[in-house]
């Protein structure tokens, strides 16, 4: 299915830009991911443009995870991804409170990382993004990226939250931060198993490293880190030197 076909039928429906819908599409046909994961949906406009990118290259699938008052949304994802016969391309899941839940789910069916794309674009939150952001690793393919939308969005420039009592009642800094940017440069940069950083028109890029079956210097410094916070810094430095030690007596 071309992306002018989706275009003409998803016209005004928020929340995905027909120039966001582009990149997309453009990113999709290059990487071609076989597995998509998709954090937030609420019309489901986005998945509709993954799903019509799939469909264009004849395989993959896309599990989409929203809350459940958006199965209530005029219109809803399901659908428009029947209008434009999409359906099949798509798992769709509602949850009660959070994304979070069904990705603790997935982890506990099967652990195996199994997917070639994350699209986050959900709670634009530290306390729900951050904790999504290491669930979504535990899922993602080496080799496979994710795509974090809004990057500097935050709660007191959101038409749609800023008056709200909830929002009213964070302190002045949670407010203003740009949390989903925090995430990235928090997060997801000084992660050892992440690289290719990009920032372009509200998106924030990271590709998951794949090290094949040879160890690189990420996985070094993975290992670094791990024998740092299992023993202590002194401890380790201890291990080097002795390492070193025995090295030299041979």
């Amino acid at each position: 299915m071309k992306i002018e076909q989706v275009h003409r039928r998803l016209s005004g429906i928020p929340h995905m830009s027909e120039q966001q819908a582009e990149t997309m599409t453009e990113f999709i046909l290059r990487e071609k991911p076989k597995s998509i994961i998709e954090l937030g949906f609420f019309h489901g406009v986005s998945t509709c443009y993954m799903a019509a990118a799939l469909d264009e290259l004849s395989e993959g699938k896309i599990t989409t995870i929203d809350l459940e008052s958006a199965r209530k949304r005029e219109p809803n994802i399901e659908n428009l991804l029947s209008e434009l016969g999409l359906r099949e391309r798509v798992d769709v899941y509602y949850e009660p409170t959070s994304y979070l839940w069904r990705l603790m789910k997935l982890i506990e069916d099967d652990p195996t990382p199994r997917y070639d794309l994350c699209y986050l674009d959900g709670a634009h939150s530290w306390n729900t993004d951050g904790f999504a952001f290491y669930l979504v690793d535990r899922l993602l393919k080496p080799g496979g990226w994710i795509i974090f939308d809004d990057i500097d969005w935050s709660y007191e420039k959101s038409p749609a939250l800023k008056d709200t009592v909830r929002v009213q009642k964070m302190p002045p800094d949670e407010r203003s931060a740009l949390q989903v940017r925090k995430i990235y440069e928090l997060l997801v940069k000084p992660h050892p198993a992440y690289s290719d950083f990009s920032v372009k028109d509200g998106w924030a890029y990271a590709k998951k490293i794949n090290n094949g079956d040879t160890l690189q210097p990420t996985e070094v410094r993975q290992e670094i880190i791990y024998q740092k916070e299992r023993y202590g810094l002194g401890a380790y430095l201890k291990d080097v030197v002795k390492g070193i030690r025995r090295k030299f007596q041979k």
